[in-house]
């Protein structure tokens, strides 16, 4: 069940109101092998920051990157400058133990992001991007980038709450953290990453694409669950779309939203849709994908499909 109109807009992709699941919980994760204050460690004003990390994904909701090894450069965030402080001392802490760390706010304003097609000047500051910054490989030519937001936690050390496990969507906490700890110390015993009792039975978001592409319908769930779904987005106002495609299969759906302009999206646009499907009764936000081409977001859900040998569970 899909409405579809011509579009071609330029890059955008950010949620504007973004809720704080696991993989939103901090900008870095991190394992530290090294920090060096400059001018020097009495109130520093920039710090390096050496070791294995990983960062979001630029322009995205709750997706990180691989873990990179390399150089963070920063310098105080002057929103909060003894927050970055404070920051920066617990990092010293644990730089050289090997264990795994979380820094910052995942969010940073829209204004401040370098992808293609942005800043957009109508874009106000209530607009939120995934947190950017640039690991680098050479320490002789950077230069300092904003420290992120400090979190509300500080720097986290410790992973094991519930959406650390059992995000709503990206990838747990604990599986980005294995990731890390593989890459900084490829050799080193390691124990078995946490699985989300919630998710089993259930694909792995990196795997959602695929499997909707393979997937055959089912008519009846598909097409109440299909009606359901563009009924929400039909009731919301000031919804603005220049494409929309929803489409259900055995398992999974997939939503395809498109915006009339990048400004739209960034400013709007990506608060309203994400407000409609929110808690959307049976399915789970598995994952969701910024486009490259255009000012569009894509949406996966799937269900967990009860079969008599799982019925009761």
């Amino acid at each position: 069940m899909s409405t579809s109109i011509p579009t071609l807009f330029v890059l955008v992709a950010a949620l504007a109101s973004a809720p704080a699941f696991a993989s939103t919980r901090v900008a870095v994760y991190a394992i530290i092998d090294t920090i060096e204050f400059e001018p020097s460690n009495l109130e520093p004003d920039r710090a390096w920051i050496s070791g294995v990390f990983v960062l979001p994904t630029p322009v995205s909701s709750g997706l990180h990157e691989a873990p990179v090894r390399g150089h963070l450069y920063f310098s105080v965030n002057p929103s909060g400058p003894a927050a970055t402080r404070a920051d920066w001392d617990a990092l010293r802490s644990v730089a050289g133990t090997g264990k795994p760390v979380g820094f910052g706010e995942y969010w940073m304003s829209c204004s401040q992001s370098r992808a293609p097609g942005f800043p957009h000047t109508a874009a106000s500051n209530e607009s939120n991007c995934s947190f950017e910054a640039t690991v680098q490989d050479d320490r002789t030519r950077a230069t300092p980038e904003l420290y992120p937001i400090s979190s509300s936690e500080g720097v986290v050390t410790v992973f094991d709450a519930g959406d650390d496990l059992c995000p709503r969507f990206g990838r747990p906490s604990v599986e980005i953290i294995a990731a890390l700890r593989e890459a900084h110390s490829p050799d080193a015993p390691r124990a078995a990453t946490p699985v989300c009792a919630e998710w089993v039975g259930l694909v792995p978001s990196s795997q959602l694409a695929s499997v909707f592409r393979v997937q055959v319908r089912d008519d009846e769930w598909a097409d109440a669950t299909e009606a359901m779904i563009l009924g929400r987005l039909a009731d919301v106002p000031g919804l603005k779309l220049a494409e929309l495609s929803v489409q259900c299969r055995d398992t999974v759906c997939r939503l395809h939203f498109a915006f009339p302009t990048g400004e739209y999206q960034d400013a709007t646009g990506n608060r309203l849709v994400a407000d409609a499907l929110d808690e959307v009764p049976g399915l789970r936000i598995g994952w969701i994908h910024s486009g490259s081409d255009a000012p569009t977001i894509d949406y996966y859900f799937q269900r967990r499909k009860t079969t008599p040998a799982t019925a009761g569970e």
